[in-house]
């Protein structure tokens, strides 16, 4: 009793995380609390005021779709919501043709219970449409067909048969209720879409797993000997028609529609999988792969129980990965994310700052989380021969770092004067194209096999 309401009081806490943002998965959870709590107190309504009537049995179908509220609320924190939603489009369908049927008490206002199905149909078509086929479009017109079928016939249930309501003008009614109806849903069907090159990446982005078309690259990572210290994984997306899409093209998508969680996890698992798979030819022991790691993924409630569980699947030990996390990451609660690196820290994982120098941070507040390296952004890098103030930046960003005891990682290495400034200032970790660009896994291996001998 005491882990149930522990666990309840968990996700009560995680609601922030749950609602906060713009992604269609947070929308569709906030609309059926919205959903739930609205039938909640409808249904409590409709259950005293039957139950005063007399009206026992339609009192009891109102606390089946007062339950039905709760179900709704309580769906909209649980994993596997597709599931529920099958459950819940289906059950409130149920209920309301229940209700047509038994809920005669009031034949005036009989007609206007029907604008249920109109808020059921166009809702579950805008809601619902990044949702499977059958939930974007059959079920809608499922309730459109129904609407029609009851705004016609005036079906109940009376005196143990169904009885009909049938109006005088029956045709002039019907064309006044079909038409604006079908119109409203044809409108409803037209504008749920985005067609911005962004939707439509956002769209094609969201089948690439299944699919196959995600691909790691890996970019070798060199001291100041040149040699090789590790790897950085690096997403791409082989689109089959438009090729190659850049990572700064499709990661602010996946960032802002929330499906960078589920990329994340796909590139953390196989990540570790070609780690396990080269150690086994190869024993890699001393070298270390670096893992990008975005932060919506990171305050996610799963993602340390997933990466734990990925690491004892494939056996490889915490020391061997390092998380890149950027600036930007400290904008989000603090306390969360000083938890979470400091649990990984505890077991050995090295964390990264990628791109500092371009963005939110400072040295005072990376020195409050357990961090372990800096990477000098690249577009600093690049003007250290072109820009005085740049190559000012870089060089009291090395010494600082090098006095708190902070690894420095300069990435952009296009040549060898680069390398050697750089070097020569007090920086010891190095990644360009000058030494290679992200290689597929094949080609990596071809640098592991130099770097072995």
């Amino acid at each position: 009793m005491i882990s149930y309401f522990s666990s309840r009081y968990s996700m009560l806490k995680d609601l922030p995380f749950i609602l906060q943002g713009d992604n269609p998965e947070k929308k569709l959870r906030l609309t059926l609390l919205i959903a739930g709590f609205s039938s909640i107190l409808a249904g409590f309504y409709m259950v005293a005021t039957n139950f005063i009537k007399g009206e026992n049995g339609v009192s009891a179908l109102y606390c089946l779709s007062t339950a039905m509220g709760f179900y709704i609320v309580i769906a909209a924190f649980r994993d596997k919501l597709n599931k529920h939603l099958y459950i819940i489009v289906h059950a409130l369908l149920l209920i309301i043709m229940l209700l047509f049927l038994l809920d005669n008490d009031h034949r005036v206002e009989k007609h206007s219970e029907y604008n249920y199905l109109v808020a059921l149909t166009v809702g579950s078509a805008l809601v619902l449409r990044q949702q499977t086929p059958y939930l974007s479009k059959i079920f809608p017109l499922i309730c459109l067909v129904v609407y029609l079928f009851f705004i016609s016939t005036g079906l109940t249930w009376q005196h143990s048969a169904f009885q009909l309501n049938i109006p005088h003008e029956s045709g002039f009614y019907i064309v006044n209720c079909a038409v604006p109806m079908i119109a409203l849903l044809l409108t409803a069907f037209t504008l749920r879409g985005n067609y911005s090159e962004t939707d439509l990446i956002k769209r094609e982005l969201s089948q690439a797993i299944e699919k196959n078309q995600l691909e790691l690259y890996y970019q070798p990572q060199v001291d100041s000997n040149k040699k090789l210290i590790g790897f950085e994984a690096l997403l791409r997306w082989k689109h089959p028609v438009k090729g190659f899409i850049s990572p700064e093209v499709f990661i602010p998508v996946a960032e802002k529609s929330g499906l960078i969680i589920d990329i994340g996890k796909w590139v953390m698992e196989h990540t570790l999988q070609q780690i396990a798979e080269w150690d086994r030819g190869q024993h890699l022991s001393d070298l270390v792969f670096s893992v990008n790691i975005s932060p919506l993924q990171l305050i996610h409630r799963d993602f340390t129980q997933d990466t734990l569980l990925s690491l004892s699947h494939y056996k490889i030990r915490p020391e061997r990965l390092k998380f890149e996390i950027t600036e930007t990451t400290f904008v989000y609660d603090q306390k969360r994310i000083g938890d979470v690196i400091s649990h990984f820290s505890q077991l050995g994982v090295k964390w990264a700052i990628d791109d500092f120098g371009v963005g939110y941070s400072s040295l005072k507040s990376i020195s409050d989380f357990a961090i372990d390296d800096i990477k000098i952004d690249k577009s600093l890098i690049m003007q250290i021969f072109k820009n005085e103030s740049s190559a000012i930046v870089v060089q009291k960003t090395i010494e600082l770092s090098r006095e708190m005891g902070l690894n420095v990682l300069a990435e952009g290495i296009e040549s060898e004067e680069y390398f050697t400034y750089l070097r020569d200032k007090g920086c010891h970790l190095f990644q360009g194209y000058h030494f290679a660009r992200p290689l597929p896994p094949a080609d990596a291996q071809v640098w592991i096999k130099k770097a072995k001998i």
